[in-house]
């Protein structure tokens, strides 16, 4: 090989190197340690959209001949992050234990009467309500007399300066249908600025369930939201039972702190926030996710006018 060869190759494989770091350092902030530092959580969230767009920007690099390395390690970066495995998700088979309704209210702006057709059509065993106090629950109750709920509320803990001074805002409600029995609601110890409650006893057979509103990791917020993230997982690793964490936990499956709360990975799309995007862009915020012996068997998203989110129902077995 001649010299001007050589160092054409030598050219060439640092621009791939230049092209792949870079895009490594924007959608792959865990290598360096920074995907709970801000503004890595909002990053993360956009991931997906994010890699797409790095390997369209690189695909039109690559037309010129000298920027082609470059943005062939970028695209090389970009298409590992779209391909990975771990973002998909599947159901799993059986029968049917326990069916979990998660859906935020908006600061109890959603429609009321919405959910409670909602309520009628699915019949869900749990209804957990981020963002739902007794305002709401007044409201939805009006729809739902006959149906017998047992509805609990859980404000949040202490006044804070983060906390909205709003009746339903930080609150989080949950209902329990009469086929549960004499379930225990309380609020949880674990809980974070908002209202948290638990779910125990009764028909749940020793499943233990936490209706759960960590805060957004927004600026500010960062560190605290990895500390709710974090308080969720040590919940789940001292409950010695099978358990269920269901809400609004501002985290999506490119955030690898969401792992720990369930067996297995949440499901990534269709997204729950914003509902008024279309339904293949947004991202997927409300979860239910479960584990140590009891399993999510298949999620639907349903759509609840007035509300900014959109509802997550879950069949559990």
């Amino acid at each position: 090989m001649i010299e001007g060869e050589r160092g054409g190759d030598v050219a060439r494989w640092l621009g791939f190197a230049a092209g792949a770091t870079a895009a490594a350092a924007l959608l792959v902030p865990e290598i360096r340690g920074r995907e709970r530092r801000a503004p890595w959580p909002i990053v993360l969230a956009a991931r997906p959209a994010l890699a797409g767009a790095v390997g369209a920007v690189a695909a039109g690099a690559a037309t010129a001949r000298p920027l082609r390395p470059l943005a062939l390690g970028a695209a090389t970066v970009a298409a590992a992050v779209l391909a990975d495995p771990r973002r998909r998700s599947r159901g799993t088979t059986g029968p049917t234990r326990l069916t979990v309704l998660v859906a935020n209210v908006w600061q109890g702006r959603a429609d009321a009467a919405a959910l409670a057709a909602i309520l009628r059509a699915e019949r869900p065993d749990l209804v957990v309500l981020p963002e739902a106090g007794e305002r709401f629950l007044a409201r939805l109750k009006e729809d739902v007399t006959d149906l017998e709920y047992r509805a609990w509320s859980a404000p949040p803990p202490h006044p804070h300066h983060r906390v909205p001074d709003d009746p339903d805002g930080p609150w989080t409600s949950v209902l329990a249908a009469p086929r549960l029995g004499d379930v225990h609601v309380a609020p949880a110890r674990a809980g974070g600025l908002y209202g948290w409650l638990e779910v125990s006893g009764g028909g749940l057979d020793g499943v233990r369930v936490l209706a759960a509103h960590p805060v957004a990791p927004t600026p500010g917020l960062v560190q605290r939201w990895s500390d709710e993230i974090d308080a969720l997982a040590a919940w789940r690793a001292a409950a010695g039972a099978p358990t269920v964490i269901a809400g609004d936990l501002n985290s999506t499956t490119e955030h690898r702190a969401l792992a720990p709360l369930g067996d297995a990975r949440a499901p990534g799309r269709p997204p729950t926030w914003p509902s008024h995007w279309h339904r293949r862009i947004g991202f997927r915020i409300d979860h239910v996710l479960a584990g140590g012996g009891i399993a999510v068997r298949s999620t639907r998203v349903i759509d609840l006018p007035g509300s900014d989110h959109r509802a997550v129902l879950a069949h559990l077995g």
